[in-house]
């Protein structure tokens, strides 16, 4: 019996592992994205500056959580992420309105996929 507790301890620190890593990587796509709510609706009333800012501190707060991410996701989501964040900062200083909106669109949808591929659900599992 006892040689029955190892292997499902293990599994059940697994499954532990595994719930809390995709809340947390829920939880931080959308502080993320409300950031990028709030850049978007700034860059519409035409204040790039303060837009540029904000989209900043949603960047800073990303490249803290890089290290993590890196251990537990596929590189190419993040890196796809990464140009995205990107090109929204080039379009930002260039106030660049209908470019700059799409780059924002894309990479919110971006940080959704990330959420969504580290959630449990029936199709991750199978």
């Amino acid at each position: 019996m006892k040689a029955f507790y190892i292997p499902m301890g293990l599994l059940a620190l697994i499954l532990g592992f595994s719930l809390w890593t995709g809340r947390y990587v829920e939880q931080r796509t959308d502080h993320w994205n409300e950031l990028l709510e709030e850049t978007g609706q700034l860059a519409r009333q035409e204040e790039w500056d303060r837009a540029a800012e904000r989209l900043e501190t949603a960047y800073a707060d990303w490249s803290a959580s890089q290290t993590f991410f890196r251990v537990i996701m596929d590189h190419s989501d993040l890196d796809e992420a990464e140009g995205l964040f990107a090109g929204a900062m080039a379009l930002c200083r260039e106030e660049e309105d209908a470019d700059f909106h799409a780059f924002l669109a894309q990479l919110t949808s971006q940080l959704r996929l990330l959420a969504d591929t580290q959630s449990v659900s029936v199709k991750n599992v199978l």
